[in-house]
């Protein structure tokens, strides 16, 4: 899966810890990262940058193997 690639290459980066920013109507995105493991931490953010507010859940995953010395 490609964004299990990318979580091992943060991880062997050093990345241990990862955040992302979701829509927070966005239903389909959100099931989708929560069955990949990514968890809502609590915080919250409006973008208004375009004219409307839009608000944002971040999202938090830990990776699952340790990183390569």
């Amino acid at each position: 899966m490609l964004m299990e690639a990318g979580l091992r290459r943060l991880a062997q980066a050093g990345y241990m810890e990862n955040t992302l920013w979701v829509l927070a109507t966005n239903d389909r995105a959100r099931r989708f990262y929560e069955a990949s493991g990514w968890r809502p931490d609590g915080a919250t953010k409006t973008d208004d940058s375009h004219g409307v507010p839009l608000i944002e859940v971040r999202y938090r995953r830990t990776a699952s193997i340790q990183p390569s010395v």
